[in-house]
């Protein structure tokens, strides 16, 4: 347990992707391997009429997967704050 109270997992890198695999394969089942993650990531879209940023409702782990089909590459956002 953590100093909060709360379970933390006690998983090796390796358990890591893998349960990342499974969870990313619900979603898309050509997902057939994880290139590269980024724990947290949020979307900002600039308005040039403005020369201002705003927030979007896309915020949470990013992954960078190979597929089995089109296209080959893809990016997916584990969306915390939005289905």
């Amino acid at each position: 347990m953590s100093q909060s109270g709360k379970l933390m997992p006690n998983l090796d890198q390796k358990s890591t992707k893998l349960l990342n695999l499974t969870v990313l394969q619900r979603i898309d089942p050509s997902v057939e391997e994880i290139l590269i993650t980024a724990a947290h990531v949020t979307f900002y879209e600039f308005n040039i009429e403005l020369s201002q940023w705003s927030r979007k409702d896309v915020e949470g782990s990013l992954f960078v997967v190979k597929r089995n089909k089109q296209p080959r590459f893809q990016f997916i956002v584990m969306n915390r704050r939005n289905t």
